[in-house]
């Protein structure tokens, strides 16, 4: 086994770190390109290149006799309402009635998963698997494996690895996604049966455009006659909600009007810093101007950051603003106003027509897992996680058992019982599926989001088809990754001139700031925080993404 490295190595990013400095999803990893070792990538080569790999036949058990297993895993929030371990899931006690490989979990606590991470790195006592949902090696998957941390597991590909291989496999960027910029198959992770359109947008009253005659708006200025409508004619305290640091976060959709988001853009593949850009510049100048007209919340910054607060929905003081497509049913039934009716609506435009290149970006890959290179029982973990990327194994992940929790439609399509759609014991939705089924968001694997449709109305899923009728591709790739050297330079940089950006945006908003008198000097302040070295860090790594 490797020598490990501990000068300083090992540190990993913060939460909100590491999801800016991606763009996207968490960085899948570092490593030099060109420093990569033969052997690993033109094993990795050899693989894709054989597009009719076959996948492992899983013989079950796995072990003849029961064999513990461990595993870092964060708890699922959903299912700790519901029950207090792992064990106690529908989903895991069958996967250890099927392979004879009981589980032992060491969760950390909610909120404390970044902390927790960093202790076990520094304990250098790793379980055999561990699980990322937000937090990283920050070196990088290549560097974790140069350290002796997590097992490189390339070699494995085509023989333990084989499910999982195929299913990485069966599109180029998959494929590309899940491999380092060293050549190597470092994590095994979660990759959507297909892709799920953007899942979070803007949302209005339609009862209220409905009641003052109004068409859904379209332009910026259609916005304005619309928000001041609902602010006179409705009494709404907040007639736009834009979120607490002055932007919808994951959507940026009401800059997206601006082409413009807030982080790093990839334009053309040109990598550009969005708010520093012209189209920032308008977007504060817009919502400073609402701000002053009393259009939008006026105490945004102590609302939600994510989706706002339900209580100002549901008591008819906000009249639009950014959720997910599974929230409209969920406020329409919180509310005494019985006639609401929420709608999705297009991000507005400076002109009718406008293309836009901004959104959320489809979910194509999301959490992964890795192996550490320690493990006495790694092959075992292996056979394990790749069990459930066969098709028998990610059935049960996704629906559970058959004729329990799931039965085929007519068209042969899985579809839950009343088990978990109207579960007897009173459990909702969300928390009947993570009690019967794996948790989204936790283990590698073949993840089919069609499963959430069986809780949203089919009026509130065409919400993906509103948000996702236009262009994600000023957004960075998911799965981009940094060296070692540019993820410590890149955080650095990052974190000081997020700290500026927040004070400075709802500086610029509320007028405590003149965004026309202060933008340059503003700039300036950012371009002295070394964003353009931090520029030329994101140009590197999509290029090296890029030439995968």
């Amino acid at each position: 086994m490797m020598t490990r490295k501990k000068l300083g190595r090992g540190l990993v990013a913060t939460l909100a770190a590491s999801t800016l400095l991606a763009g996207t999803l968490t960085g899948c990893g570092g490593g030099d390109s060109s420093s990569a070792a033969g052997g690993d990538s033109d094993a990795v080569a050899s693989t894709e290149a054989n597009t009719e790999i076959q996948a492992n036949e899983v013989q079950l058990p796995l072990c003849d006799e029961l064999t513990t297993l461990t595993m870092f895993i964060p708890l699922d929030a959903n299912m700790a309402t519901v029950i207090g371990d792992y064990n106690e899931n529908k989903f895991f006690q069958e996967m250890e009635k099927r392979t004879n490989v009981h589980i032992e979990f060491q969760c950390p606590a909610v909120g404390e998963e970044v902390t927790a991470y960093n202790l076990m790195i520094a304990s250098d006592e790793l379980p055999d698997i561990i699980c990322h949902n937000g937090y990283a090696y920050s070196d990088g998957l290549d560097a974790a494996v140069e350290d002796g941390y997590y097992l490189d597991l390339t070699p494995y590909l085509d023989t333990t690895l084989s499910n999982y291989n195929k299913l990485r496999l069966k599109d180029d960027f998959f494929a590309k996604s899940t491999v380092t910029d060293g050549g190597k198959v470092v994590a095994l992770y979660q990759i959507f049966s297909e892709p799920q359109p953007p899942y979070k947008g803007m949302q209005m009253r339609k009862d209220w455009l409905d009641d003052l005659g109004l068409d859904v708006p379209v332009t910026f200025d259609d916005w304005e006659k619309v928000l001041t409508a609902f602010k006179e004619e409705k009494g709404a305290y907040a007639p736009l909600n834009i979120g607490a640091l002055g932007y919808n976060m994951d959507s940026n959709s009401l800059s997206a009007g601006y082409n413009v988001l807030m982080g790093f853009m990839n334009v053309d593949g040109t990598v550009k810093y969005g708010p520093i850009e012209d189209g920032w510049k308008k977007y504060l100048e817009k919502m400073s101007d609402w701000y002053a007209k009393g259009l939008i919340d006026p105490d945004f910054m102590t609302g939600g950051g994510y989706t706002p607060d339900m209580s100002i929905i549901t008591s008819g003081q906000c009249g639009a603003w950014d959720s997910m497509y599974t929230m409209p049913a969920l406020y329409e039934s919180s509310t005494d106003d019985k006639n609401m009716e929420i709608i999705p609506v297009p991000s507005p435009v400076e002109n009718p027509g406008d293309d836009i290149h901004v959104r959320l970006a489809d979910s194509i890959i999301h959490a992964y897992c890795t192996i550490s290179a320690d493990s006495e029982n790694a092959e075992l973990a292996m056979k394990w996680l790749d069990y459930m990327c066969s098709p028998e194994g990610s059935l049960l992940a996704n629906y559970g058992i058959e004729g329990e929790t799931f039965e085929y439609n007519a068209d042969g399509v899985p579809e839950y019982s009343d088990l978990v759609n109207n579960n007897p014991d009173g459990l909702s939705f969300a928390q009947a599926m993570t009690y019967y089924t794996l948790p989204p968001s936790l283990l590698g694997g073949d993840y089919d989001w069609k499963r959430e449709l069986s809780s949203v109305p089919p009026e509130d899923v065409v919400s993906m088809d509103v948000w996702g009728a236009v262009s994600d591709d000023y957004n960075m790739p998911a799965g981009i990754s940094y060296t070692s050297e540019e993820s410590k330079e890149l955080g650095g940089i990052v974190n000081s001139v997020n700290t500026y950006l927040t004070e400075k945006t709802s500086q610029f908003i509320t007028g405590v700031a003149d965004v026309d008198t202060e933008w340059d000097q503003y700039v300036s302040d950012i371009k002295a925080m070394g964003i353009d070295r931090a520029i030329e860090i994101n140009q590197q790594a999509l290029d090296r993404f890029n030439n995968r």
